[in-house]
């Protein structure tokens, strides 16, 4: 019986989140932005309210993440050598990003060749744009704040931390309860992770909602980005963000020619399955928007272990600051050459390794504050980043989602390296999801207990706050 083909069905979900309408949506942002300078205010509060929503389902997402990959883990043979395997490789991957950002920087003679016009003209936006920066660069205590601020990673209350602290430090307290979570009789524990599971489920829907929407945060980012920074601060810049883009570019490549040669598969193949997470994160300047679809390309579309994927992406753009490493790199070659600075094979190594301390330093340290990191590589040259620092305040944002999907990329290719052995399928299925039931049943004496102890307590509420309200009339 003659069969036929069914006539191709583009969904307008796929039109919207295209890499292409994603990208048209972002220069005509740009172009909007540049043509009124005013509307700064108005569009730095809608993505405002962008990030604000994308972080509100993100960050606990990330969370969950993080517990079911220590919940998996242990079921994997060989799980903690592996894991010291991949910390050690983040720290080489690392270094090896300072050193790609500074050859192709060198190659592409990034800040050299500029005009005294350019150079009076970068100097004059310098000036016009310090007014709208105040930030402390030192702490405003007595003493010298330390290198390593060790409580802001490591938590001395978890549900403290969890309210108000850092994101390192939430991670850290979430892999020391995932751990002490694995390690109990899975029956103890498994109501705890029906209901975790249930809002893991959700919040990775809500997440994929919010991220359908990319197309008008892409279009108010760029809109905004380019009313704040003016396209004459781009422009002069153009070395350092050419030099940076192409470092990026680099790297990422290699990333994807490692999972290439670990899957057997073409490229072709393995950018269409994290083409959607390889999206998320170019147009949205928050890392953790792209952790469901990294976790869903990686683990269902590549066949990678769940767990490792669950517990490693989440966390990679957090304490695997390669494109912070490579971004310190290139802003030392770029002043160099800016400032007609010559440079020795030793200030190279030099460089090199000072980018690397200031990646790991970093951690803990998100936005434009990371920027100031820089003037600790390039105050080993005796060259001064504040002259020209307002300017790279202004196109940081820029740079912000080049650097995290090259800590995405990087740690994918470490996953695949520390992979062999596991159980790596080209079809993986998704785990399928019950849903769990909590019943609580009340006999009627228990009932009404439980509604006298609650009317004391609106009473006790009530009498303290007008206590409260007479102790402050008299």
């Amino acid at each position: 019986m003659q069969t036929l083909a069914k006539p191709a069905i583009f969904q307008l979900k796929d039109i919207f989140q295209h890499p292409a309408t994603l990208l048209g949506a972002m220069l005509l942002g740009g172009w909007i932005g540049t043509l009124f300078p005013g509307s700064a205010a108005l569009l730095s509060a809608l993505s405002l309210l962008y990030l604000s929503l994308i972080q509100m389902a993100a960050l606990p997402f990330v969370i969950l993440a993080v517990y079911f990959g220590l919940q998996r883990l242990p079921s994997e043979p060989g799980s903690g050598v592996r894991l010291a395997r991949l910390a050690a490789m983040s720290l080489l991957a690392m270094l090896l990003c300072a050193v790609v950002g500074v050859l192709v920087a060198s190659a592409a003679g990034a800040g050299s060749g500029m005009t005294a016009a350019q150079t009076a003209a970068l100097g004059k936006l310098a000036m016009r744009s310090e007014s709208q920066f105040t930030m402390a660069l030192h702490d405003s205590g007595d003493g010298p704040a330390p290198l390593w601020d060790i409580g802001t990673l490591v938590p001395d209350n978890f549900f403290g931390v969890l309210a108000y602290g850092s994101l390192p430090s939430v991670l850290v307290g979430v892999l020391c309860f995932g751990a002490a979570v694995s390690v109990q009789d899975p029956q103890r524990s498994a109501q705890l992770s029906g209901i975790f599971e249930g809002m893991y489920r959700a919040l990775e829907s809500l997440v994929n909602r919010i991220n359908g929407w990319l197309p008008v945060a892409a279009f108010v980012l760029a809109a905004a980005a380019t009313a704040s920074a003016g396209v004459e601060a781009i422009v002069l810049l153009g070395g350092f963000l050419g030099a940076f883009y192409a470092a990026v570019f680099a790297m990422c490549a290699a990333a994807i020619a490692v999972l290439c040669w670990k899957l057997k598969k073409s490229p072709w193949l393995v950018l269409l399955a994290l083409r959607e997470p390889i999206t998320v994160c170019l147009f949205s300047p928050v890392a953790v928007a792209a952790v469901p679809g990294f976790i869903q390309g990686m683990s269902v579309k590549l066949g990678f272990s769940r767990g490792m994927v669950e517990l490693v992406s989440p966390i990679a753009p957090v304490f695997i600051k390669a494109g912070e490493a490579m971004f310190f790199a290139v802003l030392a070659i770029y002043l160099a050459n800016l400032y007609h600075h010559g440079l020795t094979a030793a200030d190279i190594a030099w460089i090199c390794a000072l980018s690397w301390t200031a990646a790991l330093w970093s951690v803990g340290i998100a936005g434009v504050k990371s920027v100031l990191l820089g003037g600790f590589v390039v105050a080993s040259l005796g060259l001064p980043l504040e002259a020209v620092l307002p300017v790279f305040l202004l196109i940081e944002v820029l740079c912000e989602g080049p650097r995290n999907l090259l800590s995405f990329l990087i740690s994918s290719a470490l996953i695949a390296l520390v992979a062999d052995g596991l159980y790596i399928n080209n079809e993986q299925d998704s785990e399928v999801w019950h849903p769990s039931t909590l019943k609580l049943v009340f006999t009627r004496k228990q009932a009404l207990s439980v509604l006298f102890l609650w009317l004391i307590a609106l009473f006790t509420v009530f009498c303290a706050g007008v206590g409260y309200g007479l102790r402050q009339a008299f």
